[in-house]
């Protein structure tokens, strides 16, 4: 028997060698297989030139283009239109391929200044000469929202602005400014009055609007979103109606480009249970580290199942917490500065 055993042995070890060499050899050619297929999957170059940017921006991600931006200025064409595109339109090619595109720059470029502590006067002189390059270019006031003062906030001062202070952008890109009430009576009729001046608040930032009720000690509900007829409406007060269980306001909302530095985010939650809820915003405040902390939602009773929406402005890594009298932490979203 041993001998047997002895005389089997010598095939046994070459039958072993041969069957890891072929294993060897499939899963090689598995993986050429797999290489190669990656590498030939094709994409249809879609066409781009007239779309801005930011519309086609997900579109060729999806696509694994690697796309490189290259700039022009044609100042009587749109912000952000595309000019040319280097493979041409119904053209296949592989996936990752480099795409260049030449993006029109049809406004100055210029950094947002901090004009928050300043009062309006000086804030208007600010943004009427606004450095890009070597000349001085103006920004447009959007609009300004006045809302009563709190504790030693001095009137007709500037607390908080959209866009936030360093956000890169260009001329055309209009700025929004929160106010404190001045005592003069004449710029206290500018603010909105409960029962007769409510739409005062339409077109303005809703996290502007929301302020403002939340100073009023005023509840509110954000109804469904409509998309804007225009990109510049995005985040501004659609309509708002004072009934006598608290405002209701309805906002122009489009689903932000994950390419987007700053932008308003809508936030929404089913309830769990009923209970008395308040949300809390908070971040750190650029430059010198500090941690601001606002809140955004004060003592409302909420029922298990309502939807709760809440409308912000994201300019930095944020976070909101929504907290029940009762049962506690609810859900924290966390929001990042730059996607």
């Amino acid at each position: 028997m041993k001998e047997k055993f002895l005389k089997i042995l010598p095939y046994s070890g070459y039958v072993l060698f041969v069957g890891l060499g072929l294993l060897v050899f499939f899963v090689a050619a598995f993986l050429v297989v797999v290489v190669r297929t990656k590498e030939e999957q094709k994409v249809m170059m879609p066409y781009v030139i007239g779309k801005n940017y930011i519309e086609v921006h997900n579109e060729l991600q999806r696509l694994q283009l690697k796309v490189r931006l290259e700039s022009e200025r044609i100042p009587e064409k749109t912000d952000g239109i595309i000019l040319s595109q280097s493979i041409d339109a119904g053209k296949e090619v592989e996936a990752g391929s480099k795409l260049y595109l030449t993006v029109n720059i049809g406004f100055d470029r210029v950094t947002i200044p901090d004009v928050k502590g300043q009062d309006l006067k000086r804030a208007k002189a600010i943004l009427e000469k606004v450095l890009s390059g070597e000349v001085y270019v103006p920004l447009q006031i959007g609009g300004i929202t006045y809302v009563p003062a709190v504790g030693d906030e001095p009137a007709d001062t500037i607390i908080d602005q959209i866009p936030a202070p360093g956000k890169e952008t260009h001329s055309g890109e209009k700025i929004y400014l929160l106010v404190t009430e001045s005592s003069n009576e004449k710029k206290s009729n500018q603010s909105l009055k409960e029962n007769s001046d409510e739409s005062k608040l339409v077109g303005t930032p809703v996290p502007f609007a929301v302020d403002y009720l939340q100073r009023k000690k005023i509840p509110y509900r954000i109804k469904e979103s409509t998309k804007p007829e225009f990109r510049e409406s995005h985040g501004l007060v659609s309509s708002f109606e004072l009934k006598p269980t608290g405002a209701e306001i309805g906002a122009f909302y489009l689903k932000p480009s994950t390419s987007l530095k700053q932008d308003y985010e809508i936030l929404e939650y089913e309830i769990d249970d009923d209970d008395v809820y308040s949300a809390k915003l908070s971040y750190t405040k650029p430059g010198d580290d500090s941690e601001i902390e606002k809140e955004i939602l004060t003592s409302q009773p909420l029922k298990e199942d309502e939807i709760l929406r809440l409308v912000v402005h994201r300019s930095t890594n944020t976070k909101v917490t929504l907290i029940g009298k009762e049962t506690g932490v609810a859900k924290v979203w966390k929001l990042k500065g730059t996607y």
